[in-house]
């Protein structure tokens, strides 16, 4: 499975679909697809398909995002 990226300016927004990406992707028993819902690909997605040019580059030697908050 390749990596999945979530986009995370708005890190609510960036939370809440991670956990729905999490939750559409697997099977259990008394899944409501209407509350899951689907994953916004704006949001997150494979990184192949969602990042834009030069976003790869953003994290530096120590890991660290561009924001400075290492998350």
């Amino acid at each position: 499975m390749p990596w999945t990226v979530v986009k995370s300016n708005d890190k609510k927004r960036a939370r809440v679909e991670a956990m729905r990406s999490v939750l559409a992707r697997f099977d259990y028993s008394d899944k409501d697809e209407e509350v899951v819902g689907t994953p916004d690909p704006r949001i997150v997605g494979a990184a192949a398909g969602l990042l834009e040019e030069g976003e790869d580059d953003a994290n530096d030697a120590t890991g660290e995002s561009s924001d400075g908050d290492g998350r």
